[in-house]
């Protein structure tokens, strides 16, 4: 078959002398019958398009955040008011980060691993690219919609694909993922010794999940509760807190000063007890400070600024209870209506608090300041009705 023949470019030819070079004035090049001509344009005419595509962008933002909203309404069974809505979408981000985190502590788990690569492939990296061994590559929201194949897959042969029924795909797989970590546990006694010859001879696939796993039981009721903890490497070092959304640690201590929230950790069985033997307070700095405490008190050292007298007797008897969330402070003085209405907000929080069964609690969300939902931290599980004992 002969090639077919191409004709030359009808476009023609700008002179390079025409062009602007860059310090002279702006210039649109108009092309008509007798070639090329360069017509000046000013700088209010530069102003005007550029407010011009600034509105055009912010039209087009609303109207995807339109679009978006029918959607999440469509995909979950009807019309979902805002404050429903923010509530399912922080239930969706806490349940995914609460996944995220239990492949961080069971990541070397050959059981998990196994799983992972059997049934839940979009997952492997992602404890990895959200900073398990190292610097984070990816944020949680990120990671997310990388993931969003791995929903799909969750939600096949549902007519709901909104957060509420993301958040139950997560919330099926962490039952899962939790079920393996009190198995790690379960006999702490036996744990802590295996540990202790896992720090001396390995192998790291076992000694990560199970150090993990027992300090994340150490947290469990506290206000740690759901802390980031992976194995760094090598033997013994470890990872506490991110700095990722929804991780919710101090970032300045009492004197205002900063703290940062992954802190680079060395664990050690000393008298068959796992304790932080000591950490690193800069994560470039090479020189080691000493803890010799356990992960309780020293978050509380490290986060709270008490004193290792004072940690150490907050729990002596276990973990200490969440502190209950503070109302929004109200700004400029006092007067008498705002002070009752903060009163009457205290006293509304109270009630939603009182009579939850236990591991329940209430929330704020976090996109919708004064709407508050109930969850159960230690199940992954966020709701709007209030749960029945």
């Amino acid at each position: 078959m002969p090639s077919r023949k191409r004709d030359r470019s009808k476009t023609p030819e700008v002179p390079w002398e025409l062009l602007p070079a860059a310090h002279a004035v702006p210039v649109n090049i108009v092309a008509d019958a007798k070639g090329t001509v360069p017509v000046p344009v000013s700088a209010s005419e530069i102003q005007q398009a550029a407010k011009a595509a600034k509105r055009a962008k912010e039209a087009e933002r609303l109207e995807r955040e339109r679009l978006l909203r029918e959607k999440a309404e469509k995909e979950n069974g009807g019309v979902m008011d805002a404050a429903a809505l923010a509530a399912a979408n922080d239930a969706e981000r806490d349940a995914w980060r609460r996944l995220v985190v239990l492949l961080a502590t069971l990541q070397g788990d050959e059981e998990v691993e196994d799983l992972l690569r059997e049934k839940h492939q979009e997952l492997v990296h992602v404890a990895e690219k959200c900073g398990a061994f190292g610097k984070a590559s990816v944020s949680l929201e990120s990671a997310k919609t990388t993931a969003r194949s791995w929903f799909e897959r969750g939600l096949r042969g549902s007519n709901q694909h909104g957060p509420v029924a993301k958040t139950a795909v997560c919330n099926k797989l962490i039952a899962t993922l939790e079920e393996r970590a009190n198995q790690l546990c379960e006999d702490s006694e036996a744990a802590v010794r295996r540990i202790a010859q896992t720090l001396q001879r390995g192998p790291s696939r076992e000694e990560g999940p199970l150090a993990c796993s027992m300090m994340a039981r150490d947290l469990r009721g506290s206000r740690y509760e759901g802390l980031w903890i992976s194995r760094k490497g090598p033997a013994g070092h470890y990872y506490l807190g991110d700095e990722h959304e929804g991780a919710d640690l101090p970032s300045t201590d009492k004197d205002g000063d900063p703290i940062h929230p992954r802190v680079h950790a060395v664990v050690k069985v000393i008298n068959d007890q796992l304790v932080i033997s000591g950490f690193y307070l800069d994560p470039e700095d090479d020189t080691m400070s000493p803890a010799k405490v356990p992960i309780g008190p020293f978050l509380s050292v490290y986060f709270e600024g008490l004193s290792v007298r004072e940690a150490t007797n907050l729990w002596k008897n276990g973990p200490p209870p969440k502190p209950k969330p503070k109302p929004a402070p109200v700004r400029g003085a006092a007067t008498a209506p705002a002070a009752a209405v903060a009163s009457a907000a205290d006293a509304s929080l109270r009630a939603l608090q009182a009579g939850l069964p236990p591991g329940w609690e209430v929330r704020e969300s976090r996109s919708k300041k004064g709407v508050y939902f109930f969850a159960n931290p230690s199940k992954g599980l966020s709701q709007m009705e209030r749960p029945r004992v």
